[in-house]
């Protein structure tokens, strides 16, 4: 059952992410998922707020400065819903998560927390799906709300809305679940997010 029992809510978003690590690594361990290199966070950009207004110099102190500072590299990128976007990239999974939980922890604690909308991670899914049909490096994420303090699985098959592969994701939601991920209880909450930037 993992950390946390199913009907219980991470207290925060650390409590809830951390648990990526230990899942990741266990799927890895049976060959059903490959992390890839990328991350992001994506919120409301408020430009009347000064921390985001100076976004770049102040993730290059959150991220670089201090004894956890990784080498995390990012990029900002705006997309054409109006959401704003940092892309991480690291080849070190641990550092990865650290960082993406560092960059939505720093915009929530300068008055951003209303802006956070989720986090994104890249991994590729290898397995047998529902349909008794077989995914070999399937780009998937696992995406995190910030105000549900859960994860669920997002598999795109295209850029269109609705163009998603439901036997995937369904895999995937068990799997995270009995390795003890914080997954979306309600399958109506599993939001679609087309257009992801990496």
């Amino acid at each position: 059952m993992g950390l946390f029992s199913r009907n219980k809510t991470p207290k925060n978003d650390w409590a809830a992410m951390s648990t990526v690590v230990k899942v990741e690594e266990k799927l890895q361990a049976l060959g059903e998922i490959t992390p890839a290199r990328r991350a992001g966070v994506i919120y409301r950009n408020d430009d009347e707020n000064q921390f985001q207004n100076k976004i770049k110099i102040q993730l290059n102190n959150v991220l670089y400065d201090g004894p956890g500072a990784t080498k995390t590299s990012f990029e900002i990128t705006d997309d054409d819903r109006g959401m704003r976007w940092i892309i991480l990239e690291d080849g070190n999974f641990n550092d990865l998560v650290s960082s993406v939980f560092t960059v939505g922890n720093a915009i929530g604690m300068n008055d951003g927390a209303g802006n956070l909308l989720a986090a994104v991670f890249e991994l590729y899914f290898t397995g047998e799906v529902e349909d008794n049909t077989y995914r070999s490096g399937l780009r998937t994420y696992w995406i995190y709300r910030y105000d549900r303090k859960a994860f669920y699985p997002f598999v795109p098959t295209g850029d269109k809305e609705g163009e998603r592969d439901r036997p995937t994701e369904a895999r995937l939601g068990q799997d995270l679940r009995k390795h003890g991920l914080i997954i979306e209880k309600s399958l109506t909450e599993w939001m679609g997010l087309w257009g992801i930037p990496f």
